[in-house]
């Protein structure tokens, strides 16, 4: 007889180790932020013109739920047109440099590295291309079908490629058809390519109809061009916001600045704030403030368990002799191992200055513009959002609360409870805390997956011994800001003018 007692952490290294994302469960509250102010890009929307692409090959190779060899067949057309298309932008870039220039450059098309060598050669072989340039199995479809689907672009049903609930306007295109027509060819030369040009490169999102075209769909202006369903109108008018507020934070700005720092100096800063004409564009940024800093608190917590599983990388060890390690990282860093509360009460600087913000997770989270590898930062962080959660409201509040695991009321409580602790203490403790969560999180992802138990960590206790499969990232959470920034100056919102940023049209 079998007896099966249930899921615990692995002691082998395969097949039950699944190494699964984001181990404490903490980034939920910036990936539902970023879904709602931002809902029609995502960290992964790097190319406008992908979105025309997909929603094109889903009109002409439609795939139902079940019809699988027609869903093959979408997914390789996919594949293929996005070949095509890196291999026209690569080609345009440099047989025409002038004519692709542009005062901020473009930015590699997917699959660059690849379809970049084949270029050189003269020929490329576009099946043997299609299935080496990307690893997923409908190419960059599966990155952006999330905010496809929220454009109406898609359907949602899962197993399926089938248009969505908003129709596209054929006359607007006809390039991106050309690049679907070509992908059925199975080699193509420079000349060929050239026959293409400038047409199928990814530099026309910047002007003419693809341009107003791709704005309706993203941003819902003009709103006869592209109509929609009522939800698609909202998600576009929430992404709409969100974009006018990273133009009024990059306008007039250095171009090498961050949009995660252009919009924390706008969203804290009361008199820059009160520039928004718009009392609505007031009430977007105020959720903003709230959601960064959130994401602060996210990064910390994700930053924090990174530096954990990079000692048990660099040497095996037990529970106790981590929370040692991380005890004495505490110490050296506070410079004492006196009561924790106090030093994190004390020794932090002013976090506001008037009705502004001080941006002072930022200054600990990257000192000098570089990612901090100190833990007491990292802890510095967690204590300033439990300090900041009596001080927010609004849509602030909303945004700073978002569901999450270890949010801010679970740091005050834990702070609360930590009154008696010495800095050293609270590392232990701590410790204990972040794995227990971790061990949590597994079990509740775990599966039941090819006859067994599948869960999803990188972590496993042999005995006593706490060891490490693979490595975890310390990336940290995205916004989906950056991409909406490359959005904006790919269909030439956002240009460059005297070495500055500016806004060369507005959203309207």
């Amino acid at each position: 007889m079998v007896v099966l007692l249930g899921p615990a952490w692995s002691t082998e290294a395969a097949p039950l180790i699944d190494q699964g994302r984001f181990p404490l469960g903490v980034e939920s509250a910036t990936l539902s932020n970023a879904r709602r102010l931002a809902p029609l890009v995502n960290s992964g929307t790097a190319h406008a013109r992908y979105y025309l692409l997909h929603a094109v090959v889903a009109s002409g190779f439609p795939a139902a739920l079940g019809e699988t060899d027609a869903l093959a067949a979408g997914r390789d057309r996919v594949r293929r047109a996005e070949v095509v298309l890196a291999a026209a932008s690569l080609r345009h870039a440099a047989a025409h440099p002038d004519e692709h220039a542009a005062p901020l450059p473009y930015r590699d098309p997917h699959g660059t590295r690849v379809i970049a060598e084949r270029l050189g050669s003269g020929l490329i072989d576009v099946p043997s291309s299609a299935a080496e340039y990307s690893s997923q199995t409908g190419g960059f479809l599966s990155v952006y079908r999330g905010a496809e689907i929220e454009a109406g672009l898609l359907d949602s049903a899962n197993g399926t490629l089938l248009p969505g609930s908003v129709a596209l306007p054929e006359s607007e295109l006809a390039a991106v058809r050309s690049l679907i027509t070509w992908a059925a060819e199975d080699q193509l030369s420079t000349d060929q390519l050239d026959q293409v040009l400038p047409g199928a490169c990814l530099c026309q999102v910047r002007s003419g109809n693809e341009r107003d075209l791709l704005s309706a769909i993203l941003f819902g202006t003009d709103g006869d061009l592209v109509p929609a369903p009522r939800a698609v109108q909202q998600a576009r008018a929430r992404t709409a916001a969100t974009a006018r507020l990273v133009l009024h934070a990059h306008d007039g700005q250095d171009p090498y600045i961050g949009t995660r720092l252009a919009m924390t100096q706008l969203c804290y800063t009361s008199e820059r704030l009160a520039q928004l004409s718009d009392p609505r564009l007031l009430d977007w940024a105020l959720s903003w403030r709230g959601a960064l800093l959130r994401n602060a608190s996210v990064t910390a917590w994700r930053w924090l368990w990174w530096w954990l599983t990079e000692c048990l990388a660099e040497k095996p060890r037990s529970r106790e002799a981590l929370g040692e390690a991380l005890a004495e990282a505490l110490v050296a860093s506070a410079g004492h191992d006196g009561n924790v509360v106090k030093s994190l009460t004390t020794d932090l600087p002013p976090h506001r200055e008037g009705d502004c913000i001080r941006d002072v997770e930022g200054d600990l989270l990257y000192p000098n513009g570089a990612e901090s590898d100190d833990p007491w930062a990292y802890v510095q962080v967690l204590a300033l959002g439990a300090r900041r959660l009596p001080e927010l409201t609004g849509p602030e509040l909303r945004s700073f609360t978002e569901f999450g695991e270890l949010g801010p009321s679970y740091v005050r409580n834990l702070l609360e409870n930590a009154g008696r602790l010495s800095v050293a203490e609270f590392g232990r403790d701590l410790v204990d805390r972040l794995l227990r969560q971790a061990m949590e999180i597994s079990h509740r992802r775990v599966r039941w997956e090819a006859g067994r138990l599948r869960i999803p960590t990188r972590l496993r206790e042999v005995g006593e011994v706490l060891d490490l499969a693979g490595t975890e990232g310390s990336v940290a959470p995205g916004l989906r800001l950056e991409r909406m920034r490359q959005i904006l100056e790919e269909l030439g919102y956002l240009t460059l003018d005297n070495d500055a940023l500016a806004v060369r049209r507005w959203i309207e």
